[in-house]
């Protein structure tokens, strides 16, 4: 386990999606989890779900010995929700804090999922992968980051959190002289996110039959459980200093903000 890992029930929490996932793990053993993918009213379900987790745990709030939140990128009213309720918790319970990226948390679930699909991957003694989290932005655009494994399972960041031209970012990954074994793309890869994917895979200009076969899509939505492996892989890198300080991670302004921003900037 990391280093400055907490030992203990830690209750973990994401919201920055249509999933409403908690969890309460110790180490890595998941001792409870709940998840909700209906109509996005995080705001009302997840104190709730939260309370019945830990009933169901047999645990006090007074038991936790740690919180962890996911911090996006994703919905914005759904980030907000996570990371305030997160907060809180830490604050009033004084517990150590640890703040995770969503979109990790997606890569490394799509990641064990492709594993677990052996008919699915085929690829599977191959000796590297890029793994490409992707989460619908809208207008072509997509929350995404790059990560790479290795043949001996070591996880590495190649690419920040960003929200992107979806198309264009694949087609600049798969064009890289020096590529993977294997791309995993995971996420809302068979819904909105779709037909952008078709257009890179099927453009010939773009990709070579080879590309399109060590190119797997891999459809998975954010866990609670993942949020808290990141977290244990991370440990105390993943810490939050001052619990106050922690803001959720847009990686843009919202347009509303865009715009007065930008009305600001006009009368100065």
């Amino acid at each position: 386990m990391r280093e400055g890992y907490p030992e203990g029930p830690m209750l973990v929490l994401d919201t920055s999606t249509q999933m409403l996932t908690v969890a309460v793990v110790d180490g890595d053993r998941v001792l409870g989890e709940f998840a909700s993918a209906e109509e996005r009213n995080h705001s009302v379900r997840l104190l709730p779900a939260i309370e019945a987790l830990m009933r169901s745990c047999g645990l006090q709030p007074r038991d936790l010995c740690a919180v962890a939140s996911g911090c996006g990128p994703g919905s914005y009213t759904g980030v907000r929700i996570g990371v305030t309720v997160a907060k809180t918790f830490a604050w009033s319970l004084g517990l150590p804090l640890y703040a995770v990226s969503t979109l990790e948390a997606l890569a490394l679930s799509g990641w064990q999922a492709a594993l677990q699909s052996p008919d699915r991957y085929a690829h599977k003694h191959r000796t590297s992968a890029w793994v490409v989290p992707a989460l619908d932005g809208r207008r072509g655009q997509a929350y995404t980051a790059l990560f790479a494994v290795d043949a001996s399972g070591v996880w590495q960041r190649l690419q920040a959190d960003a929200i992107v031209p979806f198309q264009m970012q694949l087609e600049q990954w798969i064009k890289k002289s020096e590529q993977p074994d294997i791309i995993v793309i995971a996420g809302e890869v068979e819904e909105s996110l779709r037909p952008v994917i078709d257009a890179v895979t099927l453009a010939p200009q773009v990709s070579s039959s080879e590309d399109i076969s060590r190119l797997i899509r891999q459809p998975v939505m954010v866990s609670a459980r993942d949020i808290a492996a990141v977290a244990r892989r991370h440990g105390s890198a993943l810490r939050v200093q001052d619990v106050h300080e922690l803001l959720p991670n847009y990686t843009q302004l919202a347009e509303a903000e865009a715009k007065w921003l930008a009305g600001q900037r006009a009368h100065e």
